[in-house]
């Protein structure tokens, strides 16, 4: 009866300690300000003449963080580019994305009006003159950089961009 109870204080101390050691090993989880759905590459061929369109790389993305995005830039092959912002929503007729190559419709929407679960299309523009600020480490490419109220600079690399059909305008 006594090596009974004795072994049961010893498992339960056994089990008392690992948890204690494997609960102070867990690591506080890093703030997340965005969930990346997908990037991609897709040129768009006027069909009349006149200047090209913008193309190049989008980024589909749900905003995660608790304050406003107040702007957002790629540092990519481009260089250091800002970021137009719309609003983006899955479409659902498959053979509108078919006939399309998008997956995606958006519409605009203000940096201020931008709420936690928002999904949002990120297009970087060429054409602006920001220069990259000093906290910015200068071997950074293909990520995304943004800031919110009151934040330093945050980042999100992006691993890899697909590349998608080419949109061909009659």
């Amino acid at each position: 009866m006594m090596k009974t109870k004795l072994l049961f204080c010893l498992i339960a101390l056994c089990f008392a300690v690992t948890f204690t050691v494997s609960a102070k090993k867990k690591k506080k989880k890093a703030k997340t300000y965005l969930t990346l759905v997908t990037a991609f590459s897709q040129r768009i061929v006027p069909g009349i003449p006149g200047p090209p369109p913008p193309t190049g790389v989008h980024f589909i993305i749900v905003w995660e963080g608790e304050k406003n995005p107040e702007t957002f830039f790629w540092r990519g092959d481009g260089g250091w580019l800002s970021c137009n912002v719309a609003k983006a929503k899955k479409i659902v007729n498959r053979r509108y994305i078919r006939a399309n190559y998008r997956e995606y419709e958006t519409s605009v929407i203000a940096i201020d009006q931008i709420k936690k679960g928002d999904t949002l299309q990120l297009d970087p523009v060429t054409g602006g003159k920001f220069p990259i600020p000093a906290e910015i480490p200068a071997t950074a490419q293909n990520t995304l950089f943004f800031k919110t109220a009151g934040s330093a600079w945050l980042s999100y690399h992006v691993d890899s961009v697909k590349k998608i059909p080419d949109i061909v305008r009659p």
